[in-house]
């Protein structure tokens, strides 16, 4: 069998292969235990654990509470997180919409993980495949799988990185990190340190403020006025009210183009905007709107000097890229096998209601099934419906809206 990342030479089976241990990959192999729970199900990840990565970045970025709402979350059932939030009278943020905090919902996917038949994922990487169509042939950095379904739940991206960046990497140790790469908790005492952090959207306002509370003097650079906005994308992308007439766009250019402006760059919620209104006030924080850097010089003996395009400049210990990321299927190289018969836009690729790669046994969640669901396909709103999509083409099975199994109906998947 496949155990850790030691090559094995014995060929493995499974039905469902899954990509990705996180929320995206969760949801997908416990809605398919919803409808049968014996199904086979085999899932890699570059750790033995799952939501590693997920988990990781929220205790790297010290963020306490989720933006999505309490209802959005991975089980099949609507309110599962808000029974359990209740049943173990756990602390509730208080924050408008009642998104959970980090620790209630860790706590629960600890707890449906549990509870549920999965098997821990096995530590591989996906490094090419082959598909006749009807099944495939996986060969990971453990050995070769054989499975009938694939799942990508990994979230292929690229990261921003602006280019006046480049004068700057590897210049000195921690003068430049992308924001996924800041440990919060590694830098416990920051103090005297001046951090220019570019971004205007909540990754940027977290590390912002938690630099701040440690210590040190910051700077917010964002390109843009601060767009205030309860979620990062509209609540009508999550239903008839926008995604009716974004279906029915016949020009897929033109439909990838509308879910790219409904996201329209970073945001933040009100209620961080009220968070940051303390250190701003109090000079720990400075927030340079509509400013961008437009060149930038290493100093000695520490440090750089960045030239805004006001004419002002900026000495900086650190520079925190809250730049985020773009969507790119084609950064998936064990893909590329099939990706030909994929229309690719923008990186997305254009999928069909079943998030079902062209002819090929291979299934999309997160961001790359932009495409089918709308802006919002990244959330975990979209890990819940990828998911229910998945399963019914899957299995045949459509689950019901409460996510319980006695309302199946069968399901003619695309």
């Amino acid at each position: 069998m496949i155990h850790g990342v030691t090559k094995s030479d014995e060929v493995m089976t499974t039905d469902t292969c899954i990509a990705g241990a996180g929320p995206h990959g969760l949801a997908a192999a416990l809605h398919l235990k919803q409808v049968n729970p014996s199904a086979d199900i085999t899932v890699i990840d570059h750790s033995d654990q799952w939501l590693a990565t997920w988990n990781r970045q929220f205790k790297y970025s010290e963020i306490a509470t989720l933006r999505s709402p309490i209802v959005h979350h991975p089980s099949p059932h609507p309110y599962a997180l808000t029974d359990f939030v209740k049943s173990r009278e756990l602390s509730r943020s208080g924050l408008p919409y009642d998104p959970p905090t980090t620790e209630a919902f860790t706590a629960f996917c600890a707890e449906i993980i549990a509870d549920s038949t999965l098997s821990p994922p096995i530590a591989a990487t996906l490094e090419s495949l082959r598909s006749n169509h009807q099944g495939l042939e996986l060969e990971t950095s453990s050995g070769t799988l054989r499975a009938q379904n694939l799942i990508i739940a990994t979230n292929p991206h690229q990261r921003v990185i602006p280019q006046w960046t480049w004068s700057l990497i590897g210049r000195q140790p921690g003068l430049v990190d992308h924001a996924l790469d800041v440990n919060l908790p590694d830098l416990s005492d920051l103090s005297g340190q001046k951090i220019a952090i570019i971004g205007g959207g909540l990754t940027a306002a977290h590390l912002a403020r938690n630099a701040a509370t440690k210590g040190a003097a910051v700077k917010m650079i964002a390109r843009r006025p601060l767009q205030i906005r309860d979620f990062d994308t509209e609540p009508g992308w999550l239903g008839p009210k926008y995604l009716t007439k974004y279906l029915a766009e016949s020009d897929e250019r033109l439909r990838i183009q509308a879910a790219r402006e409904a996201r329209g760059g970073g945001s933040i919620p009100g209620w961080m905007r009220d968070h940051l209104e303390e250190p701003t006030g109090e000079g720990r924080i400075e927030i340079l709107e509509s400013t961008e850097v437009v060149s930038a010089q290493v100093t000695s003996p520490r440090g750089c000097m960045l030239e805004l395009n006001n004419g002002e400049t900026v000495h900086s210990d650190r520079v925190w890229l809250a730049t985020g990321t773009q969507n790119s299927i084609q950064s998936m190289r064990c893909l590329h096998s099939v990706l030909d018969d994929i229309p690719v836009i923008d990186g997305f690729p254009l999928v069909d209601q079943s998030l079902r790669l062209g002819p090929h046994p291979i299934f999309i969640m997160g961001r790359s099934a932009t495409f089918a669901l709308g802006p919002a396909a990244g959330n975990l709103w979209g890990a819940r419906h990828a998911a229910h999509r998945i399963t019914a083409a899957i299995t045949g099975i459509e689950l019901a809206p409460d996510g319980y199994g006695n309302s199946f109906r069968k399901h003619d998947s695309a």
